[in-house]
């Protein structure tokens, strides 16, 4: 009687430990999001953009690798988009104008993010929609809002990159430049 008894009781604490074990693994899979911030689906480019790794990524920014300013930019800015699951790859890789749909004259122009959802921004829309990921950013999202204020960006936008300069002997900026 004493071995049925804790029979029973070694019984129950095991399903007790099972449903546990998944009620927190399911509590896991549904964590509670955090207030104000909406949860998004991750997208995975391995098939179209990885070396194998397997990355997930809620969004892609691609920077001119042979550019000194934007490697440096991309770099510091690589630790603030990694933590909200984002990742950066440069648009000299041949499998991004592929991804992107555009040629790399058109690529070389500006830099370019990709987000989950499949919206592509460029140039001074893709700084807007990365101040949305960030909190200090955001200045740079008000200010757009206001009436003309997103063409002032564009243009200066388009300024810096034309400034800037490559590592390149032959920079493709300069010559896609030139043909417009």
């Amino acid at each position: 009687m004493v071995e049925s008894r804790k029979l029973k009781i070694s019984e129950k604490e095991k399903d007790l430990t099972q449903r546990t074990q998944r009620t927190q693994r399911t509590q896991s899979s549904q964590r509670p999001q955090r207030r104000g911030k909406k949860r998004t689906a991750m997208i995975s480019l391995v098939s179209e953009y990885t070396d194998g790794k397997g990355r997930h990524a809620r969004g892609w920014l691609f920077w001119d690798a042979e550019c000194r300013f934007c490697t440096r930019f991309a770099r510091w800015l690589a630790p603030y988009l990694e933590r909200r699951g984002m990742a950066l790859a440069p648009l000299q890789d041949p499998r991004v104008g592929a991804l992107l749909g555009m040629s790399r004259d058109d690529l070389m122009m500006e830099m370019r993010l990709l987000l989950s959802d499949g919206s592509q921004y460029g140039g001074a829309d893709a700084a807007v929609a990365l101040a949305r990921e960030i909190w200090w950013g955001r200045p740079l999202l008000w200010i757009s809002k206001i009436p003309g204020m997103m063409e002032v960006l564009r243009k200066g936008y388009r300024w810096v990159a034309a400034q800037r300069s490559c590592a390149a002997e032959a920079c493709p900026a300069d010559q896609a430049r030139q043909r417009t």
